[in-house]
């Protein structure tokens, strides 16, 4: 009785070396994945130049032109565009042309996913975008020049 129960002890050690082997091999195992997650990241930082930098996004901006007859405009002066510009008479405009052939609202010029667009808000007299009347919302690109009254713009970036 006491061999079989030696026997047994035995066996029962047999089975947390087997057990103990395992759970070495898979501590290990993970080990090493980290390891390899760890490399991955540091060699995709290094490839990267070692920086994770936003990417630029374009700056908009209306440089006058003509200022007109707008006294508050200099001519070669920079209006940055941020996610909307509106232009027209009244105070609470963005860019306020005092003159008679512009509209209290005239226009406006506003960011739509990463394009930016010029929209004619039912003005009198119209706006002008490279020499054509504006009908509907349209693009605005780099060079482009608007024509609000006696103010011309050129869209810079």
């Amino acid at each position: 009785m006491f061999l079989h129960q030696v026997y047994n002890l035995a066996s029962i050690g047999d089975s947390l070396s087997k057990m103990s082997l395992i759970f070495k091999v898979v501590i290990i195992g993970i080990v090493y994945i980290i390891i390899l997650f760890a490399l991955r990241i540091m060699y995709k930082d290094i490839k990267n130049g070692g920086s994770k930098k936003a990417p630029r996004k374009k700056t908009f901006g209306l440089e006058v032109m003509q200022s007109g007859t707008n006294e508050n405009l200099r001519e070669g002066s920079v209006i940055p565009i941020g996610r909307e510009v509106t232009l027209g008479r009244r105070d609470d405009n963005s860019v306020v042309l005092k003159e008679s052939y512009v509209s209290g609202h005239h226009a406006r010029i506003y960011l739509r996913n990463t394009d930016y667009v010029l929209e004619d808000l039912n003005s009198t007299n119209g706006t002008l975008l490279n020499d054509e009347k504006v009908e509907k919302k349209t693009y605005v690109r780099v060079g482009d020049e608007i024509k609000i009254g006696s103010a011309v713009f050129k869209v810079i970036g």
